[in-house]
């Protein structure tokens, strides 16, 4: 009696071991990597610049033409589709005084920072936060602390955005936590800031909530 007592008990926990697998298997199932690491198959370059990939990582340089003109774009790297409501994960890392990017919900008209987002990435390693530094929302809310690591170096971002809620965590921290209404929907893309700026980016991967 006991023998089959525990049997029936061992039956249960197997399938309730197997149902809690097959969730986390259709929550991981959501998510997909946006840069394959051997081409950029998937993005699509706007208004020239340098992108390339070097043993599994998207390098851009070259960029040009950018200013704080709203109505006026320089060289960038979008998605093939827009994106809604996501989690966007991904690690940078940028040269001795570069400057780059990472747009969200952008449109491909105009300067994508204005018609969506700009996550700011720079090579500013101690500087106080500002609405310019790494992490903030670009020209809209700083981050609450600059967690970019020294130039070279690889930083970790993850972007939630949901509805209007923005959520930026740099380097494993809560940095920005606010509402960002401008656009809900649009390109999710890189920037190529200058010609004396070249960044890197790997393992960029997308939750569609």
């Amino acid at each position: 009696m006991m023998n089959r007592l525990l049997l029936v008990l061992l039956a249960a926990a197997s399938a309730v071991s197997i149902g809690c697998s097959s969730t986390k298997k259709s929550t991981r199932g959501n998510s997909a990597y946006l840069f394959n690491g051997k081409n950029t198959k998937g993005w699509v370059p706007a208004n020239g610049g340098s992108w390339s990939v070097e043993e599994g990582v998207l390098v851009g340089n070259n960029g040009r033409d950018w200013s704080t003109n709203p109505e006026k774009s320089g060289s960038w790297l979008r998605t093939q589709r827009p994106y809604g409501d996501f989690v966007l994960e991904l690690e940078y890392a940028i040269n001795e005084g570069g400057n780059s990017g990472i747009f969200i919900r952008s449109a491909l008209e105009k300067n994508p920072a204005f018609t969506g987002y700009e996550i700011q990435i720079l090579a500013d390693f101690g500087k106080p936060p500002s609405k310019s530094t790494s992490g903030s929302l670009y020209d809209v809310v700083g981050p609450v602390r600059n967690m970019s690591r020294p130039a070279g170096e690889w930083n970790q971002v993850r972007i939630l955005a949901k509805g209007a809620k923005v959520q930026v965590s740099l380097n494993n921290l809560l940095v920005v936590d606010t509402e960002a209404p401008r656009s809900t929907k649009g390109f999710i893309g890189f920037q190529n800031h200058d010609d004396k700026s070249l960044v890197k980016f790997r393992n960029v991967r997308i939750t569609e909530l």
